[in-house]
């Protein structure tokens, strides 16, 4: 796979409280096809309510050239530079844009916004999206959502947008002193805190999240970005706090203490993931003396201990004036507002930002060859978290920003990255040594900066690929000859070319949120006219760049790191990396490897890849209708098949969606079967690649997932080929039971084994899977399913892949650029291919849950990973069967005190970094939850549920003394919410598809969600919130605390703990240890290997006897044991076909 444009490392400070994420998957800005601008009246009108003033006339700024847009880009765009030097691309979303007038005109009768809700931290807490704890029928979460904030039909008048906007500095974490390592990081926590204008330390966030928003930053290692979004008519004023922060930020004392606590959890956060530890260490490896050499993250012991209070308060201060600059920064703002009047919301908001026109430290001085250092040339053993099994082999070349245009790199990772026949992957997975393959550069700061570039592949082994390491490493170097022996090919580029052009072409739209965070970005490495088309397109062949990078991709310039829990004999993790305390071994590379590799000769298996018979040809819209339904409608129905349709007329995309969920009841007959389901899905996406790949790289997207109920195909992308994708994917399914090998079988039930232990090792996944065990009256555990993956036998195997596909019902949607006749011929090609049986409704398979005792109840366990420090606590409360007028309710107490859960328990007290509450629909029964992660070494999990439950009733209080104006003011900000518009059309699928897989088929249930808000009395929500409060009611309250308890870590940074034969070493300094042979692979490798997955591993339970005493708790207050607990619980009946 190619590694594409991703940017998967951030330091971010994460603000969970997003009532938009929590309620939707995103907001968006609609793709239409007419636009008018609106004229502007006048600008006293404006003044009244928005503060908005024209540009005064002594105010000056130069136009920059507009950037290139895709066809399919209705917006309008404008690029000035300040006399500051700020650089701003404004946006003016056309669909439906607004003049100042229609703003005004928008709840006129609101109430004023002068005021910052000064009392936010005694009304609310914060939301999280239900992304990890929610799934509908995608993946292998377990928990469907019908309590997200949906949008409403799209013939409302009155869609609701959200505005954005982001700035981006030029300084990063390269910029950090190398006596305070992560400074950078931490003033962007810092200038969040207040300003001389706006004091409160939290006034800007209670402001955005009164008015519908969210706001977040990132510290990257050359750019630090900001970024908000708002409901539109409160935009101006938003940009007013906003730019206050780059203007006359407080940064006090006082706030410097609490949020370098922040960054601290923010990091033992970070410390359990083996992608964090892994990069930390390769930058290590480097020159000591470069930038790159650093601790970007930030901890107590950069900020703390090491450094004094006054001298760390005036290195905050003295960076951000001299960095903080207007001339480093860009800004990009995006609203259905007139390009004139954004304009002058950005001339007067941020012209004051100071400039001190000093020039950024030039790090062009440094070079790839800061890498060229003894200690990177070598192999290394690195100790993962994860039980996982993978070698990344890393080259580093100079840096390739200015090849933008040609984009070398990425040409490289196509080919390195290819699945199909032909390709590296294909020849080790037929070999059976590896599952998966990742090959190029992701374009994070850390891989793609001013200074160098790196080059990665990675690969998953098998335990046979670990074996034979050496062998797997000589076929990436034989595959390069192979590409450096034919040389560039034009073909090649021509096509990857032609597939970006039509990509940019038709690109879906996105929220403003993430339009204006990648584009503010951009605007830093590209002219005006590439903002953006930069990163997206190839604008030219330049085989000598390619040839380049071919260069640098040689043995005796490559780091290996293999990171497994097993290394082979005589190897000992002797050695420490000090920030993330990840341990590992360093040896040279032998000298017999090094000389195979590099006289590798490409094998005949290699070739490189055909034309691609999935590219589109036929882009051409279907001519619009008449009367087209508002909902998607049912076009077959029988007793094997439910199909509903809709044809697109609003995306104006040659895009189309088929969605099929294969319901079986062997999904929920046993663990065993449950377990043989998902190996089945892997295979048949390991089977399908060669074929399938091509479809991937022409845009053409599959997802095989294993569901609840059965498994789930998901197949889109432009509409003409996707017919001959869904028949590829019968195929594979067809004949998995006779292809199935042993060897295969084997790496497959080795890998889930490893994802299994994976999942219940994680805090935060153990805390759901506990959760749910409970709440559902089958359910099948990570343990459950841990255990029973080493009862599956091979034939066992092969005959569940039979009988799976013999009974099914299904059930299917097909919306896009798509006929109903073509929806009807594809489907019915599909079921004719399964050739399986009607499943008898009786059969089908359903989900009950239990019903939570009255009062409290608290299952506490002990976290399965010894070294990670971090404490889970979510604390359910069950409140019944959803109706529409429950959850709206709820849904409204949510978004009241969501914003002040995270100030007070997360800023305040500073319980944790991740604080958020969360609306919970579990197959048709509501509830709400709080979360908190804290360190084990500072907060108790029972302090920690206790402060829960003093805010929530203290929320109690803010309800009764909320006043009848700011109650319907809510009721309008909840009805926003609700208006908010699909971003593209897979939202509008997603939406449509969620009421299908949930049998509930009610598509107008956002226009019933507004009635019932529009309807809702305050005394209503009052008496409801009594009954689901400990405060108050006893005879309805249901809670469950589940608690994942992490392990007090000796040391400083509450990390892994050496083992006691093993030191920390300075990393710059060259390692004693030297293998002069190849390292001794034998069967202890194996037979380490399976000690993980065949150890029984049971849940620890914490039971306090004091605690039950000293806090007057009932005796069977800890549940011990979540069988004994469930046996005696009521089920609730199943919920019926249509919601209420």
């Amino acid at each position: 796979m190619v590694t594409k444009f991703f940017k998967n490392f951030r330091l971010t400070a994460f603000k969970n409280y997003n009532i938009k994420n929590t309620f939707q998957n995103r907001t968006i800005a609609v793709m239409n096809k007419g636009s008018q601008k609106q004229p502007r009246p006048k600008a006293a009108a404006a003044s009244q309510v928005l503060n908005y003033t024209p540009i005064s006339n002594n105010v000056q700024f130069e136009v920059l050239q507009s950037p290139t847009k895709s066809f399919s880009d209705k917006k309008e765009y404008k690029v000035i530079r300040l006399q500051n030097g700020l650089t701003a691309c404004i946006i003016c979303d056309t669909e439906k844009c607004k003049d100042v007038a229609s703003v005004l005109s928008e709840e006129s009768d609101a109430e004023t916004d002068n005021d910052s809700e000064t009392d936010g931290s005694e009304d609310g807490t914060g939301t999280e999206s239900e992304a990890e704890s929610v799934k509908s029928v995608s993946g292998e979460e377990k928990e469907d959502d019908d309590a997200k904030i949906k949008r409403t039909d799209k013939k409302s008048q009155d869609e609701v947008k959200l505005a954005a906007a982001a700035l981006c500095i030029g300084v990063g974490s390269f910029s950090d002193p190398k006596e305070v390592p992560g400074l950078a990081h931490f003033l962007e926590h810092m200038v969040f805190m207040g300003s001389e204008k706006f004091p409160q330390e939290n006034d800007f966030d209670a402001f955005i999240k009164k008015h519908g928003g969210s706001d977040n930053a990132s510290t990257d290692y050359e750019t630090t970005t900001f970024y908000f979004e708002c409901f539109e008519k409160h935009l101006y004023q938003a940009m007013d706090k906003f730019a206050q922060f780059f203007i006359s930020p407080l940064m006090k004392r006082e706030s410097m203490t609490r949020e370098r606590e922040a960054v601290e959890s923010e990091f033992q956060m970070a410390v359990p993931s083996d992608d964090y530890r892994k990069e930390q260490l390769l930058v290590s490896l480097c020159e000591e003396c470069s930038p790159v050499n650093s601790f970007s993250w930030g901890s107590l012991k950069t900020l703390k201990d090491n450094i004094s209070d006054d001298k760390l308060y005036e290195m905050l201060h003295e960076f951000r004036k001299r960095h903080y600059s207007a001339h480093r920064m860009t800004l990009a703002v995006q609203a259905r507002l007139p390009l004139d009047m954004l304009e002058s919301y950005v001339v007067n908001c941020f012209s004051e930002v100071p400039n001190n026109s000093l020039p950024s430290i030039n790090f062009k001085l440094y070079s790839e060859k800061i890498f060229n250092t003894p200690q990177f040339k070598r192999l290394y053993y690195v100790k993962p978290v994860k039980d996982i099994c993978q070698v990344d082999l890393t080259w580093v070349m100079p840096s390739l920003q200015h090849m933008y245009k040609s984009k070398p790199h990425v040409y490289v990772s196509w080919l390195l990255g290819h699945e199909g026949k032909g390709s590296l992957l294909s020849y080790l997975k037929k070999k059976v040594w590896a599952l998966s393959l990742y090959a190029g550069n992701g374009e994070s700061g850390a891989e793609f900066n001013s200074i160098y570039a790196s080059f990665s592949v990675n690969i998953v082994l098998t335990k046979e690929g670990f074996i034979h390491l050496d062998e797997v490493i000589q076929a990436v170097f034989s595959y390069l000859k192979l590409l450096k022996l034919l040389g560039p090919s034009e073909r090649i580029f021509k096509e990857i070319q032609s597939i970006e052009e039509q990509s940019f072409r038709f690109e879906e739209d996105e929220s403003a949120s993430d339009k204006v965070e990648e584009l503010v970005e951009n605007m830093h490495f590209y002219p005006p006219e590439d903002y953006l088309t930069g990163s997206e397109l190839f604008f030219e062949y330049n085989p000598e760049a390619i040839n380049m990078v071919f260069d640098h991709l040689v043995p005796d310039k490559m780091n290996i790191l293999v990171m497994s829990s097993t290394v082979p004999d005589h190897t000992v993790y002797d050695k420490v990396e000090p920030w993330f305390k990840t341990q590992y071994a360093d040896k040279d590379i032998p000298e017999s490897w090094m000389k195979k590799w590099l006289s590798a000769e490409p094998v005949l298996e290699f070739a490189l890849p055909e034309p691609n018979p999935f590219l589109t040809e036929d882009f051409n819209l279907l001519p619009n209708e008449n009367n087209i339904p508002e909902y998607p409608q049912k076009i077959m129905q029988g007793s094997l098949v439910e199909l509903w349709y809709r044809k697109d007329q609003k995306f104006g995309l040659p895009m189309a969606y088929y969605y099929y969920y294969l319901i079986t009841p062997l999904a929920l007959e046993s663990a065993e079967s449950a377990c043989m389901m998902q190996m089945l899905v892997a295979f048949v996406i390991i089977n399908l690649a060669e074929e399938g790949y091509p479809a991937q790289i022409a845009e053409l997207s599959y997802s095989l997932a294993p569901c609840e109920k059965g498994v789930c195909l998901k197949i889109s992308g432009y509409n003409e080929k996707l017919p001959m994708l869904i028949a590829l994917i019968v195929k594979y399914l067809k004949t998995a039971s006779t292809s199935l090998t042993v060897d295969i079988f084997e790496a497959i039930k080795e890998k889930q084994t490893k994802n299994l232990y994976n999942g219940f090792l994680k805090p935060s996944k153990l805390c759901k899977d506990v959760r749910l065990s409970i709440l559902q009256n089958k359910y099948f555990s990570l343990l459950d399913r841990h255990a029973a993956m080493s009862k599956i036998t091979f034939d066992a195997m092969k005959q569940f892949s039979q009988d799976i596909l013999g009974n099914l019902y299904i059930q299917g949607l097909v919306q896009g650029n798509v006929t109903k006749q073509t929806a009807l011929e594809t489907t019915q090609k599909f079921l004719d291919e399964l050739k399986c049986v009607a499943l008898p409704t009786n059969k089908r398979p359903e989900i009950t849950i239990n019903e939570i005792p009255l009062g409290e109840h608290c299952c506490r366990v002990t976290s399965f990973n010894k070294t990670n420090s971090n404490s889970i606590i979510t604390n359910y409360y069950q409140c019944g069967p959803v109706t529409i007028k429950d959850s709206v309710i709820l849904e409204f107490i949510m978004l009241l005190i969501e914003e002040p859960l995270f100030d007070v328990l997360r800023t305040k007290e500073q319980l944790g970094y991740s604080v958020y509450c969360t609306i919970r629909d579990t197959y048709g029964i509501l509830g709400y939850s709080v979360t908190v992660n804290a360190q084990a070494g500072k907060h108790t999990t029972e302090h920690v549920d206790s402060r829960i439950e003093v805010f929530l009733k203290h929320s109690q209080k803010t309800l009764k003394k909320m006043s009848e104006k700011k109650f319907m003011q809510t009721k309008k900000d909840l009805i926003k919410v609700k208006k908010f518009v699909d971003v593209d059309l897979e939202d509008e699928v997603d939406r449509n598809w969620e009421e299908i897989v949930n049998c509930k088929n009610m598509f107008d249930r956002v226009k019933r969600e507004i009635e019932a808000i529009e309807n809702l009395k305050i005394g209503e929500v009052r008496k409801w919130w009594d009954r689901h409060n400990i405060y108050s009611k006893k005879d309805s309250f249901k809670k469950l605390s589940v608690q994942v308890v992490g392990h007090v870590v000796p040391g400083s940074e509450n990390a892994v703990i050496p083992s006691s034969d093993a030191i920390v070493v300075d990393s710059n300094v060259i390692k004693d240890v030297q293998l002069t042979t190849e390292p001794v692979v034998d069967n202890k490798i194996t037979e380490d290997m399976e000690k993980v997955q065949e150890k029984d591993y049971k849940l620890e339970f914490i039971e306090d006897i004091e605690e039950i005493t000293n806090k007057n708790r009932e005796t069977n207050y800890f549940i011990t044991n979540i069988g004994s607990f469930k046996k005696n619980l009521k089920i609730y009946p199943s919920s019926p076909k249509k919601g209420k």
